[in-house]
């Protein structure tokens, strides 16, 4: 996805050029004329990406205005009550929002000409792919651990939010996992693939570009407070590791995955024991009661 960090395959379309050479980073070698994506270019002795002012304006409407969106319409601690009575409701409405969202940028990156592997969507090997799959994952439960802990030993305050959006019931599960899955997939083409590209191109540098992508993504966790913004702009970092290695989206969107679902059924008692101790014990004493 980075320039920096692939190759970019450029002919020149200079009638004082050989048809059938094909140049990469500013050298030319021989062979079969190759298709080339229309917003490349070469400048000076590397290969460089220009967008439409749409591709760009979208990409940085995107990047300023989900945090803004988030700030004005998301949850806040006065929703908590609602929250609770509803949860399987809050999911749908997450994973519709997030799902239209990336099926208009993909309609958008489809007008405007931009290839679906240019912004991750493929797996040059399934093996290396897992790999780094597990690797982001594991590493990123360990990233949202480190957090908490420390977020707790220098008492900076959690969003009850953080807590009480946790699925209790089998059928609130059923429904995490599904937002799960839609935000794993809608938030990585979103932010690790069409704004990442955007940015890469722009920019010239992968990791400029990851670090624009993951403050966005925290800042739009704003609900989850400072420590949760934190959390989740260094989740967002980390994520963004496998895509500028391999150029595929896929490994972020597993582990993306993975680490929604562990925290989801059952790793958020690990976080927050303490609250989840202090339910437990006010469900036990309605149960008495009730009795």
């Amino acid at each position: 996805m980075g320039v920096c960090v692939r190759e970019w395959n450029v002919r020149f379309a200079d009638p004082g050029v050989n048809p059938g050479t094909v140049y990469r980073g500013g050298q030319g070698t021989y062979g079969m004329p190759r298709a080339v994506a229309p917003h490349t270019m070469i400048r000076g002795d590397e290969s460089v990406l220009t967008f439409t002012p749409l591709v760009l304006g979208y990409a940085i409407a995107l990047a300023i205005g989900l945090p803004l969106l988030a700030f004005r319409t998301g949850l806040r601690d006065e929703h908590v009550a609602e929250v609770k009575a509803a949860r399987p409701a809050v999911y749908f409405s997450a994973a519709v929002s997030i799902g239209v969202l990336a099926v208009v940028t993909f309609g958008i990156s489809a007008w405007q000409s931009i290839a679906p592997e240019d912004v991750g969507w493929k797996v040059e090997a399934a093996g290396p792919a897992f790999a780094w799959a597990v690797g982001v994952a594991v590493a990123g439960l360990a990233t949202v651990w480190l957090v908490v802990r420390i977020g707790q030993a220098l008492k900076l305050a959690e969003s009850p939010l953080s807590f009480v959006l946790m699925p209790r019931t089998s059928r609130e599960k059923r429904a995490f996992l599904l937002v799960a899955a839609v935000a794993a997939v809608g938030e990585e083409y979103l932010y690790r693939g069409f704004m990442h590209h955007v940015f890469t191109g722009t920019l010239g540098d992968p990791w400029t570009a990851a670090a624009l992508t993951s403050v966005s993504f925290g800042v739009a966790h704003g609900y989850q407070k400072a420590i949760g913004m934190t959390r989740a702009a260094l989740l967002g970092a980390l994520l963004s590791v496998p895509v500028i290695w391999t150029g595929s989206l896929f490994p972020s969107i597993v582990a993306h995955f993975w680490i929604n679902a562990a925290v989801g059924l059952g790793g958020w008692k690990r976080l927050f024991p303490d609250l989840a101790a202090a339910e437990s014990a006010a469900v036990s004493d309605d149960w008495n009661q009730g009795i």
